[in-house]
């Protein structure tokens, strides 16, 4: 059946469930149909866990680049670097010494050559904190296919190859650390908004990654679902939840809210994050702010 969740070690770490069904089946069709698609939301939503498991789904080799600020055309397309000398000495006849010596400049193969080439699905990850000029090179592999090879001899571009697949991911604008994207690279993107998952598939999630039970993964997403709904349900994030499951299974700490070892694990990793909710606050404040919505068994509003 679709809708029944498949465990996480039968898709690659990835937990399938009914809320992630409908994104899965619209991105296949729009990838299939020839269309990158690009998944947008906050940090640790699964855009990434998504964009991988449906590059798994389409049996094609599979290719990440991480963007960051100093990703070039260098590192997606190649450069020279360094030169490597070749040398030839003959002296078959005793009176004649003979030499010669060929100096060639290496070239340094980029990340997307390959990919172009030989028809691979890439998984451009945080693709908007790369800088927009690096970007560009999209445009001409998106829109003419061909990637345009910068002054590596007479091969100026290199044609894409038909089952050549991509699917961006990235945060919204108002990141620190990203740039606005050009709307001519967005315009030739399929753009689907990932936000949070209902907390059904919150839980189910908490469950098969770590091995807790139901009733535990209910009262970690229970605490995080009231935290998140004074901010903006950004943070804290799933990987927050994940977190606290995972430390509690492993050193056998009691999912109990009135468990010592068990506030502790849920300050230390959730006191960050809601600080960014309430910058006003000191530290102490803020821990003293949890452990009330951890004791008191607060229902999410």
């Amino acid at each position: 059946m679709l809708n029944q969740p498949r465990k996480a070690n039968e898709t690659g770490g990835f937990v399938k469930t009914a809320f992630f069904e409908d994104i899965i089946k619209r991105s296949l069709r729009y990838l299939k149909a020839g269309y990158p698609v690009h998944f947008v939301g906050p940090s640790g939503v699964g855009k990434t866990s998504i964009a991988q498991y449906i590059a798994s789904l389409l049996n094609k080799p599979v290719t990440i680049i991480r963007g960051h600020h100093e990703l070039s055309n260098h590192d997606l397309i190649g450069h020279y670097s360094g030169f490597t000398k070749k040398e030839v000495i003959d002296n078959y006849i005793h009176s004649v010494y003979k030499t010669e010596q060929e100096v060639k400049q290496n070239w340094v193969q980029g990340q997307l050559i390959e990919a172009v080439k030989k028809g691979h699905v890439v998984i451009y990850d945080e693709f908007s904190r790369s800088r927009p000029e690096t970007n560009n090179i999209f445009l001409s592999l998106l829109e003419e296919k061909v990637l345009p090879i910068y002054g590596k001899g007479k091969e100026s571009f290199i044609k894409c190859h038909p089952d050549f697949t991509i699917i961006f991911t990235s945060n919204p604008d108002e990141y620190a650390g990203t740039f606005h994207t050009q709307d001519a690279l967005l315009d030739r993107l399929i753009t689907i908004d990932v936000d949070y998952c209902d907390k059904e598939t919150e839980i189910e999630i908490i469950r098969q990654k770590t091995g807790v039970n139901q009733l535990q993964a209910k009262e970690i997403v229970r605490l995080v679902s009231i935290l998140r709904s004074y901010g903006k349900e950004t943070c804290p994030s799933l990987r927050a939840s994940i977190m606290i499951a995972s430390v509690a299974k492993k050193m056998n700490i009691p999912i109990i809210s009135e468990d010592k070892h068990y506030q502790r694990l849920c300050l230390d990793v959730l006191t960050r994050p809601v600080n960014q909710i309430f910058p006003e606050l000191s530290r102490g404040e803020v821990e003293e702010f949890i452990l009330k919505k951890l004791v008191r068994k607060e229902k999410h509003p």
